[in-house]
């Protein structure tokens, strides 16, 4: 284990507020203490998609078909392979326990494994031989229900559901999805395009001519709602977005061609029925944003740092300069995992100290 930074001290103000409560100002933290360190990583391939299924397991993917799994923290990781020849871009993965998971392919052949012994075998549970295929992100709102949502095949998008836990996939039927824009797709930078509320609702992020969120309480039927976030070229609009268990929504983005653009993250107050504008911007194109339940805040990042927040995305504040494509907390904890490009892994520890 490598250590990037022993502790990092912020003489901030740092705005306090739960999920689901009001601000509270002043702020009863002064000083942050984050460790950041450097974990050993069995691969040097790009890794995009993650999942935290409790305070040990973490699931992570990433190009040339590159699967990893730590039971530990991150202390040690285990690569794990699919017999497949196509060498595929996992960029998002789904996990339901340590043992079970499903991973998803972007690009061409589009594919679903899914194992339910830890990575021993992999059963296909999804493809799709269109070359234009290209899926960016899996979730589920419970142990059965789930969407995959991919670009759009023959002008029409791709949002496959399934009720079984991944076992089969449904396309779900143009005249129940908002017609696409002509420039209009979700981005797989850190398969984060796709999130569920409390309420169990599944929201969608996209980009191009709009930043449009598609929303579903039951993932047959979409609306779509028109957000403030930056857009207007190809690859503008929203990259990551993050339900923190109550109605309250945040989602980041950028252009990931202009890395050191800053943008404004927009926010729902009310379980996406309407979306706003951080008052403070983020400092370029960011690829996540995840939330501490237990530390109550919120991390964002991309390719030139990340920031945090804890007034719940209204003002952010820098932390670090690492680069990275992905990141989560683990449950129940202030300590983060995240990776980059480069298949480098880092752990972020935060720790507040009351004042």
């Amino acid at each position: 284990m490598k250590f990037l930074n022993l502790f990092i001290p912020f003489a901030i103000t740092v705005l306090l507020a739960s999920c689901g409560g009001a601000p509270t100002s002043p702020s009863p933290f002064e000083n942050i203490k984050i460790e950041i360190s450097t974990l050993e990583s069995p691969t040097t391939s790009s890794i995009r998609g993650m999942s935290a299924v409790d305070s040990n397991t973490v699931w992570m993917t990433g190009a040339n078909e590159t699967i990893l799994r730590t039971t530990d923290q991150g202390k040690t990781w285990q690569q794990l392979s699919i017999p497949d020849l196509d060498s595929l871009d996992f960029r998002s993965v789904h996990a339901f326990s340590k043992s079970s998971a499903i991973v998803v392919s972007a690009g061409f052949p589009a594919r679903a494994y899914k194992t339910n012994d830890g990575g021993v075998s992999w059963s296909l549970v999804y493809e799709n031989k269109d070359s234009s295929a290209f899926m960016n992100s899996i979730t589920f709102k419970n142990d059965l229900e789930g969407i995959i949502i991919g670009d759009q095949i023959d002008g029409r998008h791709l949002i496959l559901r399934t009720g079984n836990a991944g076992v089969t996939w449904q396309r779900i039927d143009s005249v129940d999805v908002p017609r696409p824009l002509k420039v209009e797709n979700g981005f797989a930078a850190s398969g984060t395009c796709i999130t569920v509320s409390k309420s169990g609702r599944f929201f969608i992020g996209l980009g191009g001519e709009e930043a449009r969120i598609f929303s579903s309480i039951n993932g047959y039927k979409w609306k779509a709602k028109t957000t403030p976030l930056v857009h207007g070229e190809p690859y503008s609009g929203i990259y990551s977005i993050h339900a923190c268990g109550t109605g309250k929504i945040l989602a980041v983005g950028g252009d990931y061609t202009q890395a050191d653009s800053s943008h404004y993250p927009i926010i729902s107050m009310n379980d996406g029925k309407s979306w706003i504008k951080a008052k403070g911007k983020v400092g370029g194109y960011r690829s996540i944003i995840n939330y501490s339940k237990k530390g109550k805040f919120w991390v964002t990042g991309g390719t030139n740092g990340l920031e945090m927040s804890s007034d719940d995305g209204a003002h952010w504040t820098t932390f670090s300069f690492q680069d990275i494509n992905t990141l989560r907390f683990l449950p129940q904890t202030t300590k983060a995992i995240g990776a980059n490009s480069k298949g480098e892994i880092f752990s972020f520890d935060f720790q507040f100290k009351n004042q």
